[in-house]
């Protein structure tokens, strides 16, 4: 019963070394930083489109200023200044100063404007390629898992053959035992006795549980409940 209950348990290892591998092919850690990314490039693509919204609406009304501007300078200049006063002709100077200089920090604006609307594509087609390449990424990582799935299903189905194959040779109480202990998280079951040790949780042995592993060569561990055993008898 022994042998039997330790191939089985060396097969459960397999199985358990299987689906690491497929886990690693596929990492939590690794899809959450690219989800990750991905969320952050789509809030960020999100408020660069606000942006781009609030700068063209911003440079609608910097237009319309403009055109007023320009039609005012198309007003003053034809008027007719040979017959204007001193005084006219000095408020003429001052107005038309005036709207140069308005025109001026009109242009500086707009050159702003601009410059802020390049730089928000600029940063749009970063943010773009960004999420593209996660999402690439991502799917990269999705096929790998499922390769390595398919890859390893001939495998695992082999090995869970094999066990119902040991399940019928193996003492239901033992095997009961064996299932419920790996359910609750305490594996391996079957440990090796190590210096009057348990070789899973470490606490010596009683003189008791010594002289039954002596005896019969398989007993249980006091502390942990393990299945210990030993090639000594």
């Amino acid at each position: 019963m022994l042998n039997e209950l330790l191939e089985y348990q060396k097969l459960d290892i397999e199985l358990i070394k299987l689906k690491k591998e497929e886990k690693n092919s596929n990492s939590t850690e690794s899809v959450e930083k690219i989800n990750a990314t991905i969320k952050d490039c789509q809030n960020k693509i999100l408020d660069l489109e606000e942006k781009s919204k609030d700068l063209l609406t911003s440079f609608e009304k910097l237009m319309e200023v403009q055109k007023k501007g320009l039609n005012l300078v198309d007003r003053y200049k034809n008027l007719d200044v040979e017959n204007m006063s001193e005084d006219e002709l000095k408020d003429y100077e001052s107005k038309i100063s005036q709207t140069a200089k308005q025109l001026t920090e009109l242009e500086n604006r707009l050159l702003s404007n601009n410059q802020q609307i390049k730089q928000v594509v600029m940063d749009y087609r970063n943010y773009r390629k960004q999420l593209l390449d996660a999402k690439d990424m991502k799917e990269d990582l999705k096929k790998n898992s499922e390769d390595k799935k398919e890859q390893q299903n001939p495998e695992i189905e082999n090995i869970n053959q094999k066990k119902l194959e040991l399940e019928k040779l193996i003492e239901k109480n033992k095997l009961e035992k064996y299932k419920l202990m790996k359910k609750d998280g305490i594996f391996p079951v079957l440990v090796p006795l190590v210096d009057k040790r348990c070789g899973g949780c470490r606490v010596e042995l009683s003189s008791v549980a010594l002289d039954k592993l002596k005896n019969d060569g398989i007993g249980e561990c006091e502390q942990c409940g393990r299945i210990i055993y030993t090639d000594k008898k």
